[in-house]
């Protein structure tokens, strides 16, 4: 299911297209047609922090390959942090492939 997204920038799937955040659209003359309606498209107003990103690539990786080898762990984490433009240096995704691997920091189960 993996596949090597290296070299691709999630950032740019509008491909050049202008685009708008929601209230950027609302002020800005021209954005909203005649009938009021938003013709560019929006874009989400709220960014996650990066932790939050790190913490969502950590749960979800624990769902995908969480039972698989460590190094497996720690290169599907790298491929997710890389795509998502997060910068974390060796030993903090070794850290992080180890509480894959372990359950730490797991949230309890419902």
């Amino acid at each position: 299911m993996d596949r090597d997204l290296s070299g691709v920038d999630h950032l740019g799937q509008d491909e050049g297209r202008d685009t708008l955040t929601a209230g950027e659209a609302q002020r800005t003359p021209g954005a909203l047609g005649a009938a009021g309606e938003q013709r560019l498209p929006a874009m989400s107003q709220n960014d996650a922090p990066v932790d939050d990103k790190v913490a969502g690539i950590v749960a979800q990786t624990r769902v995908d390959v969480g039972t698989e080898s460590l190094a497996r762990i720690e290169g599907v984490l790298r491929q997710r942090l890389e795509q998502s433009g997060i910068d974390l240096g060796d030993d903090e995704i070794d850290g992080l492939a180890r509480q894959v691997s372990t359950g730490a920091g797991a949230p309890p189960s419902a």
